[in-house]
């Protein structure tokens, strides 16, 4: 009817027309220009996003998988990928990317990181005590992780990764029982990155200091396949913790 908005075509069937004013597709509930998709730059945050949850790129891929004005990317990456918000700015995406400099004397900033991906060939060593804390639960208890924003989490052996991505796939194809309940919705998230093999450093030291219960019943066999598969990793990657009287890493 004349007068009224027409509703959006699938990208590259016909120009899309949309007269009135369209809530940005990111999902931030701002609104975009007239002809646009996106607020101006939040197409590059939800084109990263997307890439950070299911490594895939933009906008109708947004609509394939659920997200848009309705369901936000960037929330979702905040929930399974690990993304941070920083308190101090506008800033959202991994934590080793980005130094927030409000308040800070000019030229205070860091350098910018590495682009994310890029490997290097080399073997990696066991996760060493340095900027380490004793885990004190789940398949990695009495032993040494670095911190979610260590980047010594990159450094992952790729056949660790795949040994547990199987169990991970099962483990939520479908999701069941504590998996599904609201309070577990992190850990959901980081189950899901394993089956994708695109864990974060958030998402590992979640992943190995929750206790087996939260992953499913004591008779599930899918949960207890990922949990073997946790400790495995566990005792092949993290070092073992300081006995009384000992510091941590010395010869037995």
């Amino acid at each position: 009817m004349a007068g009224q908005s027409r509703v959006m075509e699938p990208l590259g069937s016909r120009s899309v027309t949309e007269k009135r004013a369209r809530r940005c597709f990111c999902g931030c509930g701002g609104n975009a220009e007239m002809g646009s998709w996106f607020v101006r730059g939040h197409d590059v945050t939800a084109a990263t996003a997307l890439r950070a949850v299911e490594a895939l790129r933009l906008p109708h891929q947004l609509m394939s998988l659920g997200y848009g004005p309705e369901r936000s990317v960037v929330e979702a990456a905040v929930q399974e990928a690990g993304w941070v918000r920083c308190p101090g700015c506008a800033y959202v995406g991994p934590s080793t990317a980005h130094t927030c400099t409000v308040g800070a004397p000019a030229g205070a900033q860091s350098p910018a990181s590495p682009e994310d991906g890029l490997e290097q060939a080399r073997e990696p060593a066991p996760l060493g005590p340095a900027a380490a804390s004793l885990a004190e639960s789940g398949a990695a208890k009495g032993r040494l992780l670095p911190r979610a924003d260590d980047s010594t989490w990159e450094a992952v052996p790729l056949y660790l990764r795949q040994q547990l991505r199987g169990p991970a796939h099962q483990l939520v194809s479908p999701a069941q029982g504590p998996l599904t309940a609201r309070e577990n919705r992190r850990l959901l998230g980081a189950v899901r990155a394993a089956s994708r093999m695109r864990m974060t450093g958030a998402h590992w030291v979640l992943l190995l200091t929750t206790g087996r219960e939260s992953f499913g019943g004591p008779r599930s066999q899918r949960a207890q396949r990922l949990y073997e598969a946790l400790e495995q990793v566990a005792a092949e990657y993290a070092a073992p913790g300081a006995r009384p009287g000992r510091p941590a890493g010395s010869p037995c």
